[in-house]
C-alpha cells in the first residue's frame, strides 16, 4: 500500500497486486496489418507504436511482433486506487 500525501494530508491510497495464481492470464493485442507499396507487409501493435515489424508475409510480420513483445517481458498488475477523502466526502459518510 502506498499513501500519496500533500501538505501532510493523505490524498489517496494506491495498492498494487500481482497475480498469485499458477496460470498466467493471456495477453491480447490488436494488430494493424498493412500492405506496403513494395509488396511487404507491416504489422503494428495498436497502442504501442514502437512495436512494429515488416516482412515478406503477414505470418512473418506477426512472428516478429511476438518476439518483440516477448522481449519486453510484460507483466499484469492490478491497481486499486482509493479516491481522495475530501471534506464533502467525509461529511457525506457521517450522514450515511
Amino acid at each position: 500500500m502506498i499513501d500519496i500525501k500533500a501538505g501532510g494530508k493523505n490524498l489517496m491510497n494506491l495498492s498494487v497486486t500481482t497475480s498469485s495464481t499458477k496460470t498466467v492470464p493471456k495477453l491480447t493485442y490488436d494488430v494493424l496489418i498493412e500492405n506496403e507499396q513494395d509488396g511487404r507487409v507491416s504489422a503494428t501493435v495498436l497502442g504501442f507504436p514502437d512495436i512494429k515489424s515488416s516482412s515478406a508475409t503477414k505470418e512473418e510480420a506477426l512472428e516478429k511482433l511476438i518476439q518483440l513483445l516477448e522481449e519486453r517481458k510484460p507483466e499484469i498488475v492490478t491497481l486499486e486506487i482509493e479516491p481522495p477523502q475530501t471534506e464533502a466526502t467525509l461529511e457525506f459518510l457521517k450522514n450515511v
